[in-house]
């Protein structure tokens, strides 16, 4: 089965491949990247079969897809610079389906969100409900799945709570009552495989074995970088202006407003399709889950 793969040196492409591997040949994978040098030492492997394209310049995707079997749809960006949600998870997306259609592949899975809709108030959220609607508008078999906030090693979300614990008092927004069903990269890449390989086509909500709450998240890190804080619950809207500061400011930020307005969004699946429909049975986040963290790098 050949097999290619958008943003394959992503965090969610890296780790479907490396599942992949364990099935096919590596000229088997086709690995969709923007830049093959800068994404070479990314890649898992050598010998896969790496082309060049952006789905943010539909030329480039030209003969992308074709003579392979299935697409697996990775791109996507949860931080906005200039137009990027729409350029990159709305419009990336349909440029992507448009190039599968044209090449006859026999199916595309396509990553989306939970909360992912057209008619979000959210531009993330809403961005990528309108790339999902062109998937879910296509022609072409496939399944979309929908999951929670991924962590394992090379995420961007938690690492980025590091900075957080550079201070004696670490506030929680909202109380940090926010819910989450943190999903292991490499349990959701099985679920890919999965999809490619069974014959379930539509819609699933994927996420870890149990709800967990944000506070328990965060406790969850300074467990792993060794850190004890004092938390102190602080309304989401008086951690707005900071969090526009370092948008402003900063080239990659701790955390932005439209990350803080996405705590207001229920953020765990309904069901959890991972086991009954996947056969994954994922790994716990809660007891050690993050304990990658503490292994790359600690505060001083």
């Amino acid at each position: 089965m050949r097999i290619a793969i958008t943003g394959a040196n992503g965090f969610v492409g890296r780790a479907v491949i490396a599942v992949l591997l364990g099935d096919e040949a590596p000229a088997d994978i086709r690995a969709i990247v923007r830049d093959p040098v800068r994404a070479a030492p990314q890649l898992p492997a050598v010998g896969l079969d790496v082309r060049r394209a952006d789905v943010t310049a539909p030329a480039s995707l030209s003969g992308a897809f074709d003579g392979v079997d299935a697409v697996v749809h990775t791109v996507a960006i949860p931080t906005e610079r200039h137009d990027a949600f729409e350029r990159v998870n709305a419009l990336g997306t349909r440029a992507v389906l448009r190039e599968a259609e044209r090449a006859g592949v026999g199916k595309v899975v396509h990553l989306s969100a939970i909360g992912a809709s057209p008619d979000s108030p959210y531009p993330f959220l809403r961005t990528k409900g309108q790339g999902q609607a062109a998937v879910d508008a296509s022609p072409l078999p496939h399944v979309v799945l929908r999951p929670s906030i991924l962590f394992g090693p090379g995420d961007d979300f938690f690492p980025r709570l590091r900075f957080s614990l550079a201070f004696p008092i670490v506030p929680l927004p909202g109380g940090g009552s926010a819910r989450f069903q943190p999903l292991h990269v490499d349990d959701l890449a099985l679920a890919v495989r999965a999809a490619l390989r069974g014959p379930v086509t539509g819609t699933f909500e994927v996420g870890g074995p149990v709800p967990v709450t944000y506070r328990e998240m965060l406790g969850e890190a300074m467990r792993a970088y060794g850190k004890r804080r004092l938390t102190v619950p602080v309304p989401v809207p008086l951690l707005k202006p900071a969090a526009f500061l370092f948008e402003r400011t900063m080239a990659d930020p701790p955390v932005t407003v439209g990350q803080l307005d996405l705590l207001a969004v229920d953020n765990t699946p309904h069901p959890n399709a991972i086991d009954q429909v996947f056969g994954v049975h994922p790994r716990a986040f809660l007891g050690g889950g993050l304990s990658y963290l503490g292994q790359r790098s600690r505060l001083r």
